[in-house]
């Protein structure tokens, strides 16, 4: 590498380690005189609610609250005149809360809410097996120090001057990059939800969970069993859509846009992966993966060697500068790091020891990338879990062959219903069969004894090893090679 490469890798580097050790200390908005007390807030639905049988959770950027008195009536708007009025104290505001409701009525990411309940501080549980699991800094991490169970919300529809833009800043904001983000995402949202509802009157339960999580990373309840045998099993990752999961859908807009002139299809097929990314979420896997394919496009366009160890450390290193508690605090972006790393390390060299094994149908490809993910994310899943899929591997060879042609008719099923039903319940049918092979496959395998592992907790300076020590083999077996 050139001298030029060399600092800015430098520079990059030490951006993102400056911003990982600056957030060590991360200190909570001071709302303390509203702890413990019943309060009335109002603020903005962001991010798109998750919805369970239990409920919805949501977070709301809660501009104002107040404790409710004795004397004080029930809120549908907001103003201080009003809190006046009822007698209420002002005691916070400008705060991020974790809020979880009844399921009905069902809130929309961008939407004004009033909310009354008691705020408390999150708190670390166990998690099994001797292990506590960072719930508080797993809030952190995404700017929420606070909670709010059962809470009553409802849609805050009264307009007050002291608490709307004007209509010239109203405009302005439209126009401006968040107002066109926030427009976006609410489309986004909105299309997902139809798209979702769609699934649900085509495959029904829990099919259409499945697949809403196959296609757009819905978190739907599929129950706690059912997710149990997922994990079970080894298959959590294409439930919550994971990187693999967004390399289909890349790989697939790829082929699609193959018609148009080269400049045109790799720019249309970025646009394409980044609103994929907003619609499903923007979970740390699927920014990572948007982020590399991104790059790989980028290199694609520019006609420069695209380097698949140099894209996933620029992905991560950016991340980090952008957020960097995701280091310490986010499973699921160090769970991707992980496997997406062993899969670039180890799946070639595994794979061309396997030459017993036919390449029809990417058997020998799906069985390397499977071994090389399990060898390498093992030691951190057991330090974090305790429990290990045993199986895994056998239904991961058994299921991931058929998850591109589920997810293209799943894609169908849900896309032809907003033309006409009848159609999407012809895809539909196709879609039932296959998502059917596949329950049935994770249910059967996590009925079988001795299906996964379980381990006590041990020291995570075990899991430090194990990585340096493969560092220092996998080095050394580099240079041996090259010599």
């Amino acid at each position: 590498m050139s001298k030029g490469v060399y600092i800015f890798w430098s520079l990059f580097i030490g951006a993102a380690l400056f911003r990982v050790f600056t957030s060590l200390q991360y200190n909570a908005p001071p709302i303390s005189a509203c702890l413990k007390h019943e309060v009335q807030g109002f603020g903005i639905v962001t991010g798109e609610p998750e919805r369970k049988d239990s409920g919805q959770v949501f977070v709301v950027d809660a501009e104002s609250i107040f404790i409710v008195n004795s004397s004080s009536t029930k809120p549908s708007a907001r103003s201080s005149m009003l809190a006046e009025q009822n007698n209420m104290v002002a005691c916070g505001g400008n705060v991020s809360i974790r809020v979880k409701t009844k399921l009905y009525p069902q809130f929309s990411f961008g939407e004004h809410v009033s909310f009354v309940g008691k705020i408390n501080k999150p708190f670390n549980f166990s998690s099994g097996g001797g292990r506590s699991f960072d719930y508080k800094g797993y809030l952190a991490k995404d700017g929420v120090f606070y909670e709010m169970k059962s809470a009553e919300v409802e849609i805050d529809t009264v307009v007050y001057k002291d608490s709307r833009e004007s209509s010239s800043q109203r405009a302005f904001t439209v126009f401006s990059i968040q107002g066109i983000s926030d427009t976006v995402s609410s489309v986004l949202f909105t299309l997902k939800k139809g798209f979702v509802s769609n699934l649900e009157q085509a495959l029904g339960e829990p099919h259409a969970a499945l697949a809403s999580g196959l296609v757009v990373g819905e978190k739907a309840a599929l129950g706690k069993d059912l997710l149990d045998d997922f994990r079970t099993v080894g298959l959590i990752h294409i439930v919550v859509l994971s990187g693999y999961n967004i390399t289909v859908v890349g790989d697939a807009l790829r082929r699609i846009l193959s018609f148009l002139p080269r400049v045109w299809g790799i720019s249309v097929g970025g646009i394409g992966i980044a609103l994929f990314g907003v619609l499903v979420g923007g979970g740390a896997t699927v920014v990572r993966s948007c982020f590399m394919a991104s790059v790989a496009l980028s290199a694609d366009l520019i006609r420069r060697e695209y380097n698949v160890s140099r894209a996933l450390i620029f992905a991560a290193l950016l991340m980090l500068i952008q957020n960097p508690m995701i280091l310490l605090h986010d499973p699921s972006f160090q769970l991707s790091f992980l496997a997406t790393l062993g899969l670039i390390l180890l799946a070639s060299p595994i794979e061309g020891k396997l030459g017993f094994i036919p390449e029809k149908f990417g058997m020998r490809g799906i069985v390397a990338s499977t071994i090389a993910t399990q060898i390498f994310v093992s030691p951190y899943i057991l330090y974090m879990m305790g429990q290990i899929s045993i199986i895994g591997m056998v239904v991961n060879i058994l299921v991931l062959p058929f998850i591109p042609v589920t997810m293209l008719f799943v894609f169908l099923t849900g896309a032809s219903g907003f033309i006409w039903m009848p159609l999407a319940h012809l895809f539909g049918w196709v879609s039932h069969l296959l998502l059917s092979y596949e329950l049935l496959m994770v249910r059967n395998f996590a009925r079988v004894p001795f299906a996964s592992a379980h381990v006590p907790a041990f020291s995570g300076w075990w899991v430090v090893c194990f990585y340096v020590l493969f560092t220092v083999v996998y080095v050394c077996i580099k240079r041996y090679k090259k010599e």
